[in-house]
């Protein structure tokens, strides 16, 4: 078979599921594969599948978005991180924090470990960004973890209720979206009264963490019944109503954690490795925050290249603007430091969000990236007896 030449991959015009297949395929390899000094140019062949991806001009915005957040992922474990060496898989025994920490400086020489067992680690780190049970687990910002006696059959009924209540939480969501002017006419939140804008950004965020919520759940029922993993390796995909009382702590752990090691690693390599900035300076605090926002405003801005207009899109905006929320709390917080009432803090964070978030969703809504796709409803099906939805 010939090899795949520039100009071959400039004119090869497959589905784009064969892009991001191929697109995975080649992340996980770079992960597999021994400690290299050539490593790094996996990061170019990356680069290139994206370029054709956006040419091309076909993917959708699911496909376009898991591109894009492997892509970031990839800057960090191909270009930043010499994975092998750098990151450490936990034992899965449950040990002491003493032993933990002491097996933390024992490392794993994964790089001499056998080709089987190399793909089993990879497959681990990438299907794992929270990081659980790898030493770089960012325990603070996650919620925490099943008990290690937890019985299967608890944790079994207890996801087994997450999965019914997102998929519920999804269903509404869905409705909504058939039912609000904003979505259903494609005008855009900002473009209707204010009580469909309240509701339509909190349908919007819910249905959100459902549809992750509902991955999440079922993939951990199928991990544990399969014996794959145990229950204590799943802990919650989002926080509690308490961190959400600001836009910093929402951020920090309310909201899911899937791209906080790929945001750090950026943030921390660009304030200690480029500009050699104190770990623990404000300036080097305010590096990381916002290197973090304008990477993430970056990759959902890459997810909607095909799908919106060019110049249209608002991701870039509404993620530089979480910042200045985060510095307004701060000097808040220092001016009034009795100031953080419960209550006042959830409202402000969702004053905040249904101001700003029609910035980075209006575009999706007017492409009609957001429209309702899902033609049946459990609600309604209770409810009346219409399990298949009418056309929209």
């Amino acid at each position: 078979m010939p090899s795949m030449s520039l100009t071959t991959l400039s004119t090869w015009t497959p589905s784009p599921y064969a892009y991001l297949a191929l697109h995975l395929a080649l992340i996980l390899t770079s992960l597999v594969i021994k400690p290299s000094p050539y490593r790094q140019w996996f990061f170019v062949l990356l680069l290139l599948l994206s370029w054709r991806l956006v040419m091309d001009g076909q993917a959708g915005y699911l496909t376009s978005t898991v591109w894009s957040m492997s892509l970031l992922m990839a800057s960090d474990y191909v270009l930043l991180t010499d994975v092998q060496r750098e990151l450490i898989l936990l034992p899965e025994v449950d040990v002491s924090r003493s032993r933990r920490m002491a097996s933390n400086r024992r490392r794993i020489k994964i790089e001499n470990a056998p080709l089987a067992q190399r793909v089993r680690w990879a497959m681990n780190l990438f299907l794992n960004p929270r990081g659980v049970g790898w030493a770089h687990e960012p325990r603070a910002a996650l919620p925490s973890r099943p008990p290690p006696t937890t019985p299967r059959t608890t944790f079994l009924t207890r996801e087994l209720a997450h999965l019914l209540l997102a998929l519920i939480v999804f269903d509404l969501a869905n409705l909504h979206a058939r039912w609000s002017p904003a979505f259903r006419l494609r005008t855009g939140l900002a473009a209707v009264g204010l009580p469909w804008r309240v509701l339509g950004t909190l349908a919007w965020a819910a249905g959100a963490a459902a549809a992750l919520s509902l991955v999440h759940s079922t993939a951990s029922i199928v991990c544990v019944v399969l014996r794959v993993s145990r229950p204590r390796d799943w802990p919650p995909l989002f926080g509690s109503l308490a961190d959400m009382r600001s836009v910093r702590t929402f951020w920090a752990r309310g909201w899911h954690q899937l791209l906080r090691r790929s945001l750090s690693a950026h943030g921390n390599y660009l304030a200690h490795t480029v500009l050699r900035l104190p770990p623990k300076s404000t300036l080097s605090y305010a590096v990381k925050i916002l290197t973090a926002f304008a990477l993430s405003g970056l990759a959902h801005y890459l997810s909607e290249t095909v799908a919106v207009r060019p110049g249209r899109s608002g991701s870039l905006l509404f993620f530089s603007l979480q910042p200045a929320a985060i510095a307004l709390e701060m000097l808040v917080a220092w001016c009034a430091p009795s100031a953080g009432h419960w209550a006042l803090g959830h409202l402000w964070v969702f004053a905040w969000f249904a101001l700003t978030l029609p910035i980075m969703q209006d575009p999706l809504i007017q492409a009609g990236e957001l429209a309702s796709r899902v033609e049946v409803s459990l609600i309604m099906g209770l409810c009346r007896g219409t399990w298949v939805l009418p056309p929209v």
